[in-house]
């Protein structure tokens, strides 16, 4: 009993130790000067940003693509992911959705990926007609109709915007609306996707 004590703990030290290293070797992870650079350029209305002092992983909740498809943030893997929870009932999503929708056109090729995630019931079914209707072609209608993922990120309202680094990892989130479009934003973003991309380099 007491050998399979030792090596139930030996296994865990060791799976513990990986997940350390794993985590430190992330590309999402920020060094110190690139974390001064992230929150310098933070712009005025993004003063609730909150930067993590490491990535957070956030695996294996499903949500559904376009197509009703089960996925899940490893999708997302390859590029700065802007990651907006959002609903139709919620005012202050539907005036951010422009903005994520210039972005996803101004930045989509420089390195930077828009997803917007809809939490609305009637998942897509709901969300891609307002997306359509509103003339936001750049995005596409993700959706959490059972908050599946939501929940796992501690989404508790809306709207919410996580920025992720290119292995899917949360680098840090916004809760609350800002003007994603402006020009402190968008050089805001640059510099994420640059220091993610020499980390990764």
């Amino acid at each position: 009993m007491r050998a399979l004590a030792g090596t139930l703990t030996l296994s865990a030290a060791l799976l513990y130790g990986a997940a350390t290293f794993a985590g430190n070797t992330s590309p999402s992870m920020l060094d110190e000067d690139e974390r001064a650079m992230v929150e310098e350029l933070i712009p005025f209305d993004m003063d609730g940003f909150v930067l993590h002092d490491e990535p957070r992983p956030f695996r294996g909740k499903s949500f559904l693509d376009p197509d009703g498809k089960k996925i899940d943030l490893s999708e997302f893997e390859g590029k700065v992911t802007v990651l907006n929870f959002w609903a139709t009932w919620c005012p202050p999503c539907r005036k951010e959705l422009p903005y994520f929708d210039e972005l996803q056109a101004e930045l989509g090729d420089e390195g930077l990926r828009v997803v917007t995630i809809s939490l609305d019931k009637g998942g897509a079914k709901k969300a891609a007609p307002y997306l359509e209707r509103e003339g936001l072609d750049n995005l596409e209608a993700f959706s959490d109709p059972k908050a599946r993922l939501s929940r796992e990120m501690g989404v508790l309202g809306l709207p919410v915007t996580a920025i992720l680094g290119p292995d899917a990892r949360e680098i840090g989130r916004l809760t609350g609306e800002a003007e994603w479009h402006s020009d402190e934003a968008k050089e805001w973003l640059r510099a994420i996707v640059k220091a993610t991309g020499d980390q990764g380099a």
